[in-house]
């Protein structure tokens, strides 16, 4: 399964960005902007898969138009998923641990 959630990227005082999911509970974060966006595919991966993988219903993406963005220079951002790639990641994951 393909496809995209929005995400609001909040600028820190002291440097890096926070990731917001309107969508999903929880954050993730980068010191540059490249970093925060791999940080919130990889957060959205991991989110959307495991919510398939337990049979819990995936909430429809919010619309652009009904975010509301209350921090000074904050600004939203679309973020892709596939949950087919995620599951080769986390099996990979997994047998390097069982390896190990």
């Amino acid at each position: 399964m393909k496809g995209v959630y929005p995400c609001i990227l909040v600028p820190e005082e002291f440097g890096g960005f926070s990731v917001l999911f309107p969508d999903f509970c929880g954050a993730t974060q980068g010191e540059t902007l490249y970093e925060a966006l791999e940080m919130a595919e990889d957060f959205l991966g991991f989110a959307v898969t495991s919510a398939v993988d337990n049979g819990e219903k995936i909430p429809t993406p919010t619309n652009l138009k009904d975010i509301v963005i209350e921090d000074d220079g904050a600004f939203v951002s679309w973020i892709k998923f596939d949950t087919d790639a995620y599951k080769k990641i986390l099996a990979k994951t997994e047998s390097a641990i069982g390896a190990a």
